[in-house]
């Protein structure tokens, strides 16, 4: 992995290789690439097997083999969806991730999950892919649009809830630059992901906190609810339904109200049905046996361990009754 400043287009251009972005990307950035490149329509509808498809045969029909390079430039819809194209492309060709957003940075380009949406529900269907190399270049968040690195930013505010009291007093104060955020982010979730790198051991959903009530509110807004503002709603609930459970202090839910509040970031869900959340909440990757699964936190800094499941059954009344307070 290498982070840094103004060096990931100059490397690009010397690489013999095909580029994959969205549209967004290569309006941006597009004409500083001398390589090969094929975009899709910017946005998280995009993240399809039709789409994945579609780009496959778009290599194939440009003669492209298992030695090319796929170079995966954007944000995490880019990352998974090129990642995913590599991963079983010829079966396996070499992928480099160039994250233009905060949220790819910290989070979409580590760890090598890849996939795409159904109508079932977000990324449940992908691969295990890690990148051959990750290029983090903080000249990109330049273009990043304010609401994109509020994303990015309820993300490495996760990486403090569940990691790093001291990252989350500093992100609190505002004291760290972008490299050091970033570098921070990045390490606490490879080492995540290294003790539990094809999600086997339960230890790598701690890193699903907040996002078991976020990935459902996006699917139920058509995806039109950001990423970002999803999981910090997730993540207010967990704290509640923790503290309502006697595991989480009563402390949490304040902070994490004052940190996003610091940042920008709105805790105002849409309306949406209280069975249509709780069907898909069913259908979150956690569940088991239709019973939803929270992770949830032991203190700020330390995720609740569950006999190494790293997540909590949590009774569907209980769900009801608390939606109302943070939905």
């Amino acid at each position: 992995m290498q982070i840094g400043r103004g060096f990931a287009l100059k490397q690009l251009n010397a690489r013999r290789a095909v580029v994959i972005t969205d549209t967004t990307v290569e309006k941006l950035y597009g004409s500083s690439i001398d390589i090969p490149l094929f975009s899709f329509p910017a946005g998280e509808a995009s993240k399809t097997r039709e789409m994945k498809q579609f780009l496959e045969d778009q290599l194939l029909s440009h003669g492209f083999g298992r030695e090319t390079c796929i170079i995966a430039l954007g944000g995490g819809v880019v990352s998974d969806l090129a990642g995913f194209v590599a991963s079983t492309f010829c079966r396996g060709a070499p992928l480099i991730l160039i994250p233009t957003t905060l949220l790819a940075m910290v989070d979409a380009a580590i760890g090598g999950k890849t996939g795409v949406n159904t109508a079932h529900g977000k990324n449940l269907i992908g691969s295990f892919y890690p990148a051959d190399e990750i290029w983090i270049d903080t000249l990109f968040l330049e273009t990043l649009p304010h609401d994109e690195r509020k994303n990015g930013m309820v993300e490495v505010i996760k990486y403090g809830l569940i990691a790093s009291q001291e990252l989350f007093d500093e992100l609190l104060t505002g004291s760290l630059s972008d490299e050091e955020m970033i570098a921070r982010s990045a390490a606490i979730k490879q080492e995540i992901v290294d003790q539990d790198p094809y999600e086997k051991k339960g230890v790598r959903r701690v890193l699903n906190f907040g996002h078991t009530l976020g990935h459902a509110l996006e699917k139920l807004s058509d995806y039109t609810l950001p990423h970002g503002r999803a999981v910090a709603i997730g993540m207010l609930a967990a704290a509640e339904i923790g503290n309502q459970m006697g595991i989480t202090p009563p402390s949490v839910r304040p902070k994490i109200e004052e940190i996003m509040a610091r940042y920008g970031v709105s805790l105002r869900s849409p309306p949406i049905s209280s069975e249509a959340l709780m069907t898909t909440l069913k259908h979150d990757k956690k569940s088991a046996s239709g019973e939803v699964r929270f992770v949830l936190l032991k203190q700020i800094g330390e995720v609740q361990p569950f006999d190494g499941a790293y997540c909590c059954p949590v009774p569907e009344e209980m769900i009801r009754c608390l939606l109302h307070q943070v939905v």
